[in-house]
């Protein structure tokens, strides 16, 4: 287009050049020689000079106009194709275009519809679903109510869901060494070496072991009453206590109630589990870490007690708890030398006085009640911060005795206070499968709350009573291999500190006073008879240990119960203070294999 112009311009330019070029020679009229010369001239110059003429320029000029003229003409008929075949190209996109928003408004329609369709499906399946569990519940519940009706697990009664459960059990026992014990061993008194039970073994059996248990519960408001009542057949007479546990026959080892309320605080009364027992989960009935022994005694270093006490304790969204316990007191003595007219223990004539009741006992007995001052009073808390379950405890004692007065010598009451704290640990090692735990307490005076049931106290020659330092602790791993298989292994300790005095006698002689003296007799602790004259073992224990293992197989279990066997292998081991005559020792192995069948 450019070009075009261009050649157009030139040519108007030339043709401009060639009117003012005449127009100047009809203005200027030269004379006719000057004509005539300039004519002569121009000739020679045209005749010198041969080029084309203005006419043939401008006819070049319109040539290539034209030329251009047909270019431009060429080219606007090209442009013309393109828009037309550009305006049909727009045609057939806008066709398609509108084709296809038709294409996709009917798949979204169909797609719509096709949702609709769906979502009707979901909600008759829903429905379907819905009303098959509701059928399928119905069944269920008819059909518990069936069974409930046909095997009742409870019996309903004025608003009271009575469960009855706990188990029955044949024992089958071997001890080495004679103690003349059912299902529970005397870890204290196991046979010296030498001795006529020390070279005497023993074979028991027995269904003492049996446990009944029934327990009523009932919702008041949003408060749950639990009435629950455990006895077993190891009571003993005359000679019941209830130092450790309640020995009287019938045996009640729980009989407690309790009310659950709905803050979290819970209010237990009765004979249970002591807060000194460690717990499995939280601080709760029902939820102590018993060793699962054949034995009775369980292990040494085990500590517990199960005595009526009142306890209220507080859950703090099931992480922390914390308790507080005023429970039941007895005091056990042990001592070298008995002062005169000592009175306030199990033992002394005033615990079985002719003017009390008839459940007192005989004076010389080697059980009875010893006459307490005060309760004991425990606390503990618990934490279970995501890993394990973990606890703190702590015991306060208060001990007393009194001299009696004479016709001479004026009486004295003689008080002390002892106590100890404790710790208890079950960490899962492995979920469900395996479990560590390790428990111990340590203090003065607490000496009942061990398996062992070590003395707490001693006294000095004035009366004046003195609680033994002591340690216990228990170590053992629980495994649960498969749901039928239970192992567990367990080991204890229990230390006794000595208390030691010394006294005159009335040849004016020393004798040994307290507790864990060396001028006490140990030489004649190994023989079977002691000879005439000989003095009697008067060996004081100093410390025990046990070490056991075994297992628990579930044969069968069903709605009708759950019937297990196991079998257990004990050793324990007791040594005293070294005496004249060095230290004496005993020991046991213990041998046990048992069947339970567990109500459902």
């Amino acid at each position: 287009m450019r070009n075009t112009l261009f050649i157009l311009f030139a040519a108007v330019f030339v043709c401009l050049i060639s009117v003012f070029s005449g127009t100047a020679a009809a203005q200027s009229s030269p004379t006719p020689s000057a004509e005539k010369r300039s004519t002569t001239t121009a000739k020679k110059a045209v005749a010198k000079k041969k080029g084309p003429t203005v006419e043939e320029q401008l006819q070049q000029v319109t040539e290539q106009l034209k030329n251009q003229q047909d270019q431009i003409q060429q080219q606007q008929t090209q442009l013309q194709q393109l828009q037309q075949t550009n305006s049909q190209l727009q045609q057939q996109v806008q066709q398609q275009g509108q084709t296809l928003q038709h294409s996709v408004q009917d798949a979204t329609q169909q797609a719509a519809a096709a949702q609709q369709s769906v979502k009707a499906l979901d909600t008759t399946v829903t429905g379907l679903q819905t009303e098959t569990k509701a059928a399928s519940n119905a069944l269920l519940e008819n059909k518990k109510a069936v069974d409930a009706l046909e095997n009742p697990l409870a019996i309903h009664y004025k608003g009271l869901t009575v469960t009855p459960g706990g188990w029955l059990e044949s024992t089958f026992i071997v001890r080495g060494r004679n103690e003349n014990a059912d299902v529970t061993s005397n870890f204290a008194s196991s046979p010296f070496d030498g001795v006529a039970n020390s070279n005497l073994s023993e074979f028991r059996a027995t269904a003492r072991g049996t446990r009944p248990i029934v327990v009523a519960t009932s919702m008041v408001g949003s408060t749950k009453m639990t009435g629950y009542w455990e006895m077993d057949f190891l009571g003993q007479a005359p000679t019941g206590n209830q130092v450790e546990t309640n020995s009287f026959i019938p045996r009640q080892r729980q009989l407690w109630m309790q009310a659950e309320f709905k803050n979290g605080l819970t209010f237990t009364a009765g004979q249970f589990w002591s807060l000194m027992t460690t717990d499995r989960k939280g601080i709760a009935t029902r939820a102590e870490f018993i060793p699962t022994t054949l034995e009775g005694s369980y292990v040494v270093g085990y500590t517990y007690v199960r005595q009526n006490a009142v306890r209220v304790v507080k859950n703090f969204s099931n992480k922390t708890w914390a308790g507080f316990e005023v429970a039941n007191s007895e005091t056990t003595l042990s001592t070298s030398y008995t002062p005169a007219n000592l009175m306030g223990f199990n033992t002394s004539s005033n615990a079985a006085s002719p003017n009390g009741s008839t459940l007192n006992y005989l004076a010389g007995s080697t059980n009875g009640f010893s006459t307490n001052l005060a309760p004991d009073f425990i606390g503990k808390v618990a934490f279970e911060p995501g890993w394990g379950h973990f606890e703190i405890k702590g015991l306060a004692r208060i001990f007393r005795d009194r001299i009696a007065s004479t016709g001479t010598v004026p009486g004295a009451t003689n008080i002390t206070a002892g106590g100890g704290v404790g710790w208890a640990a079950i960490l899962p090692l492995v979920a469900k499968k395996a479990d560590f735990i390790f428990e111990g307490l340590a203090g003065k005076g607490i000496g009942r709350y061990g398996a062992a049931n070590t003395p707490d106290v001693t006294v000095d020659p004035t009366g004046q009573i003195h609680p033994l330092p002591e340690v216990h602790s228990l170590a053992g791993f629980e495994f649960h291999p498969q749901p039928k298989l239970d192992l567990y292994v367990y080991g204890g300790d229990e230390y006794v500190g000595q208390q030691r005095y010394t006294t005159l006698n009335a040849d004016g002689i020393e004798v040994p006073a307290g507790y864990g003296s060396t001028l006490v007799s140990t030489a004649n602790c190994n023989l079977e008879v002691v000879p005439t004259g000989g003095a009697e073992c008067t060996g004081q224990n100093k410390n025990l240990y046990d070490a056991t293992g075994g297992f628990w197989y579930r044969l069968f279990k069903g709605s009708f119960g759950t019937l297990q066997y196991g079998a257990q292998v004990e050793y324990f081991h007791r040594a005293t203070w070294p005496g004249q005559g060095g230290v004496a020792t005993g020991n046991d192995v213990v041998g046990m294999t048992g069947i339970r069948f567990y109500l459902p």
